[in-house]
């Protein structure tokens, strides 16, 4: 659960590098993310285990992708970490030295390498109708956990360079409002296809902090967010983010309780 959640995050996070308006971002703030981004594919490094399974078990309403995750599979994530933690790490010193092509060759080779790792944990059980909705369900998550956090800590770095421009932050707001929408049309498809599974009371507590953290709060945050940059202050746009990003947090470690439970990703 913790290897989805983090696989899901760190994922998201360098898509926002490679989609965002990097020319009008000071290299300080990249050469912090890709710190960042070597703390999450260490530890996915060490937390990958060569047997893990993506779901355990059998579920009669949950996802056909259930069986042991291949250890070719399994070596190809722990792989593709490996190297993304190493280009991390080269990424921070050429970041540093403010080199920004080669800064900019590492975010696109750890962007895909996560993307790919992330591919592979999806359709570990092949390729069906079930597994191509998990994938969509895990870029969804990966889209509002990567623009809430590196939109947060984008707001911290106007306190360093305040000149900066408050395009690429705007620019967020926007993209996590469509994560957002793109998270609640996944979350629809799920509770269409399989309705709630759940059978007691904790599952629908889970569903109802998914539902508010992952989806509502994002979209209301975003819309919130993008008023107040009107005015320019950043500093107020920065702490209803990282307020955000805790309720985020919240409702996507509640999906992964149950996608465990129920094998169906909501």
């Amino acid at each position: 659960m913790i290897e989805s959640f983090v696989l899901k995050l760190l994922t998201g996070i360098t898509l926002m590098w490679l989609l965002m308006p990097r020319r009008e971002v000071t290299d300080g703030f990249f050469r912090i993310q890709m710190l960042v981004a070597l703390g999450l594919s260490v530890l996915l490094v060490l937390v990958m285990q060569p047997s893990n399974s993506l779901l355990e078990g059998n579920s009669l309403n949950g996802l056909n992708t259930t069986g042991t995750r291949s250890q070719a599979g399994n070596q190809l994530i722990w792989f593709a970490q490996l190297i993304a933690a190493v280009i991390a790490f080269s990424g921070h010193i050429v970041w540093k030295l403010g080199r920004r092509l080669p800064g900019a060759l590492a975010i696109y080779t750890i962007a895909m390498l996560c993307l790919l790792s992330l591919v592979t944990s999806a359709l570990a059980g092949g390729v069906n109708l079930d597994s191509l909705n998990l994938l969509l369900s895990d870029l969804g998550s990966a889209a509002v956990l990567g623009a809430t956090l590196t939109g947060m800590l984008l707001g911290h770095w106007y306190l360093t360079t305040p000149t900066m421009s408050i395009g690429p932050l705007a620019w967020f707001t926007k993209v996590l409002a469509v994560a957002a929408v793109v998270r609640l049309l996944m979350t629809s498809l799920a509770l269409f296809r399989f309705g709630f599974a759940g059978h007691d009371l904790v599952h629908l507590l889970w569903l109802i902090v998914r539902i508010i953290g992952g989806i509502l709060v994002p979209f209301a945050t975003a819309v919130v967010v993008m008023r107040i940059l009107k005015y320019r202050n950043t500093q107020s746009a920065t702490g209803i983010l990282f307020a955000a990003l805790i309720l985020v947090f919240m409702g996507e470690m509640s999906a992964a309780l149950l996608e465990r439970d129920l094998r169906i990703p909501y």
